[in-house]
């Protein structure tokens, strides 16, 4: 007699051949050029560990990592520390839906869409911005081509563009704890910090586990924002890891070098999420 669970076997073999050709064969193939020397047109040639070398020792890549270490932590500050922030003020007041409406729109757009909009407001010579504040007497100096801010004007884009949803997310997690334990420690003399500390935030975990992990594996990989608003300039100051990777194997060729850049932002978002997430999720579990 065969059973129901042997019926369902046969179901499940292209679902675990389209997960095997899809990603585990990029994975796999993506690594092993990571120890090559390639440029498409020569056979891949064999240099271990060189290409690792070179993305923490080449000054443009380590650039590189610098500017995508900022892009996390400013996406876990203002897209998320500041959405969490502007969603606990928010729930308390009636007219939150449009407030809601009004930091989601950006959310709707594209980051290459948000990129090619706000390129056109703050480009330095025919810029929207800069004939607005030169009416009122004030001299724009460049932004985008500035090395020293612009990596910041980005972030601020990219929170301008992503802000909206964690907001969402965060309300939704407000709206569904319940009242009574924060009704009962402010009869005990609790104060608004107290229970956002003790209450809120503990309840809000799972909102939280969501949120902080889909903003860390975003900014890990931001390629679209940098690469269309200043494609990484001027020069190579404002490059992503993302950046990188794609000028080294799309551009310049080098096919070995790109993949360990893929395969080091796999590997840093992998241990930052999972560090993360094993010690947010054991608390989760305890509760």
């Amino acid at each position: 007699m065969i059973s129901k669970r042997d019926n369902a076997l046969p179901f499940l073999v292209p679902a675990v051949i389209f997960t095997f050709l899809a990603e585990l064969v990029p994975v796999v193939y993506t690594t092993y050029l990571g120890f090559m020397e390639w440029n498409i047109i020569q056979p891949p040639k064999w240099v271990g560990l060189s290409n690792y070398f070179k993305v923490f020792s080449t000054p443009e890549l380590l650039n590189a990592l610098k500017n995508t270490a900022y892009w996390i932590i400013g996406t876990l500050v203002f897209a998320v520390g500041l959405a969490l922030i502007i969603a606990t003020l928010l729930n308390r007041i009636r007219l939150k839906g449009i407030f809601k409406a009004i930091f989601f729109i950006p959310s709707t757009l594209s980051p290459t869409v948000a990129a090619v909009f706000w390129r056109r407001v703050l480009a330095s010579q025919q810029g929207a911005l800069v004939p607005i504040l030169s009416s009122m007497g004030i001299t724009v100096e460049p932004i985008l081509t500035n090395p020293q801010i612009n990596t910041f004007v980005m972030i601020g884009v990219w929170t301008w563009q992503y802000f909206g949803i964690n907001l969402i997310l965060f309300l939704v997690g407000l709206e569904t704890i319940p009242q009574e334990p924060i009704e009962a420690a402010m009869i005990d003399g609790a104060n608004n910090w107290q229970v956002f500390r003790y209450i809120t935030l503990p309840l809000l975990q799972p909102i939280t586990l969501l949120v902080v992990s889909n903003a860390i594996i975003n900014s890990a990989r931001m390629f679209d924002i940098p690469w269309v608003m200043i494609q990484g300039g001027p020069g190579r100051a404002s490059e992503t890891l993302a950046v990188s990777l794609y000028r080294e194997s799309f551009l310049l060729f080098h096919m070995g070098l790109g993949s360990a850049i893929a395969v080091c932002i796999s590997i840093m978002t992998l241990v930052v999420t999972y560090r993360y997430l094993l010690k947010l999720g054991g608390g989760i579990s305890r509760k």
